[in-house]
């Protein structure tokens, strides 16, 4: 018959407490650690793409020598009269984003300016800089309606989504051209993520960011 091994033994209570509150003390330390560095991830991604966009901006005002701002069933950008869009939603697909919108504490204020349905997709990003299509009316190219295919080099951008937050970026380009014209003196234009909160804080005149809003102020007279 085996006998009994009374030299080995499991832990006693107390170590066991003694571990536990050795691991409780590191996950304290090192959780907050982690979520420090995964919020600057989605941060630098977010920053990254507010780049991609404004570097598709440029380029498609390099090649029109206006912005995307047609909000019109005619969007020559050189009728004036129907250049007055005043914000790009830069979500998923290419109908109305408005449901990837975020909520905002100035969004009346912003669509207030806006002379076309904010809840239309020509407010959509996608079908200025992806597609020519910026009436949204399934035609992409039409002459005489759409951008001017001779000048019209895109796409400008590849990839067009949410921020890492889930709500679509918001261009400012109303405060960058207005009726076919180069912007007023002391305008202001942003290309913006609502941040983790995805809430717009930041005004359409607005010289600084506001609360947790990224992005930047980029283009001023």
């Amino acid at each position: 018959m085996k006998r009994p091994n009374f030299g080995q033994r499991g832990f006693t209570l107390v170590e066991l407490i003694f571990v536990l509150a050795i691991i409780v003390v590191l996950a304290s330390i090192f959780l907050p650690l982690a979520m420090s560095k995964f919020s600057q991830s989605k941060t630098a991604a977010t920053t990254s793409s507010i780049d991609s966009i404004s570097a598709a901006l440029t380029g498609f005002f390099s090649d029109i020598d206006h912005f995307p701002a047609c909000h019109s069933s005619d969007c020559d950008p050189f009728t004036s009269t129907n250049n007055d869009l005043k914000f790009l939603a830069f979500g998923t697909g290419s109908a109305s984003v408005s449901s990837e919108y975020p909520t905002s504490t100035t969004w009346a204020d912003l669509t207030a300016q806006d002379e076309a349905d904010p809840n239309s997709a020509r407010n959509n990003a996608f079908n200025h800089l992806v597609a020519n299509n910026p009436n949204a009316d399934a035609t992409t190219g039409e002459a005489g309606v759409d951008y001017k295919s001779s000048k019209w080099k895109g796409p400008y951008i590849t990839k067009i989504g949410v921020d890492p937050f889930g709500f679509a970026y918001i261009a400012n380009v109303g405060a960058m051209e207005t009726n076919g014209s180069p912007i007023a003196a002391g305008s202001k234009g942003w290309i913006i993520s609502a941040g983790p909160d995805g809430v717009l804080d930041t005004a359409h005149t607005a010289s600084v960011l506001s609360n947790d809003d990224i992005g930047y102020i980029f283009f001023t007279k």
